[in-house]
């Protein structure tokens, strides 16, 4: 089995985690070691990241930035694996909120993410099937130049029309971590060691896939801190949850609760290939 490391963020936006996995994922293979990345949930803004949905249009799969940064710059050539399930956020219009008279409401939406879901991927891995969905409650409260260029990329990658309700119910289901597994178990079986990324700031995208972490490697604006001891993050997590409810995913509960067992700096990088001694650090740390 794949050496498995999950790396997640501490910040909600730009904790950096795509950033350092990709740096670490260059630092792991130079010492010739298989190299896998797992991002089991992704999203992205069609607004603020319009280059990956230019390169979504490009090779007719949605992908978010990351995906596509792993993909050019490790060179995996397989997202709807790498990726199982991606989502597209946009803009709402503030046209309209401003003509009636609605700014507040504006900003009270843009708060909620969930309202700004237009289209949504997802790769099941047991069935090698991919599926695009289209969320017409949404879409409407897009600006009409949006509106044009989401209808086509829905035509051309023949995507379904259904209610955003029941795609938050499938990615909440069984059925749904089940295929993430089997995604993951693909992608292992190929590698020595796995990168997954986590999603914004929960310290695991689901919770059976700690099951198959050694490590967990939590990012923040210049500096990491490391965790090995896998059952503790478990036990806070659970208790988390049963205080908090979902909110008890959030790196940051961890954090509170369980001091990290190694806490790093990071330099700055120019760039995702340039090298950290911090990575070293780290491989040190997994014994790689």
């Amino acid at each position: 089995m794949a050496n498995t490391i999950l790396v997640s963020g501490l910040l909600t936006y730009d904790s950096g985690k795509t950033w350092f996995s990709i740096g670490l994922a260059k630092s792991i293979n130079k010492k010739g070691y298989r190299i896998g990345v797992f991002k089991p949930v992704a999203g992205h803004n069609l607004w603020s990241q319009y280059s990956s949905f230019l390169y979504s249009i490009k090779n007719g799969i949605l992908v978010g930035e990351d995906v596509a940064k792993y993909s050019v710059i490790l060179g995996f050539s397989e997202p709807h694996i790498v990726n199982p399930i991606d989502v597209l956020l946009s803009p709402l219009d503030p046209v309209s909120y401003i003509a009636t008279n609605n700014i507040s409401k504006y900003f009270i939406d843009l708060e909620d993410q969930f309202k700004q879901m237009v289209l949504a991927r997802y790769s099941n891995c047991f069935t090698k099937t991919i599926k695009h969905y289209i969320f017409r409650e949404n879409l409407d409260k897009m600006p009409p130049m949006i509106q044009n260029l989401l209808k086509s990329f829905a035509s051309n990658v023949s995507a379904e029309e259904i209610e955003l309700q029941s795609f938050i119910d499938l990615l909440r289901s069984t059925e749904s971590e089940n295929n993430l597994e089997e995604c993951r178990r693909t992608i292992c079986s190929r590698s020595d060691v796995t990168i997954v990324e986590s999603f914004n700031d929960a310290i695991t995208p689901y919770l059976r896939l700690l099951d198959s972490v050694s490590a967990v490697v939590v990012v923040m604006p210049t500096a990491i801190a490391i965790y090995t001891d896998i059952r503790k993050i478990r036990e806070a997590i659970i208790e988390n949850i049963n205080k908090f409810g979902e909110a008890g995913f959030k790196t940051r509960q961890v954090l509170m609760k369980i001091p990290p067992e190694r806490i790093l700096y990071l330099k700055l990088r120019s760039s995702e290939a340039e090298a950290d001694e911090t990575f070293d650090e780290v491989m040190n740390i997994l014994q790689l």
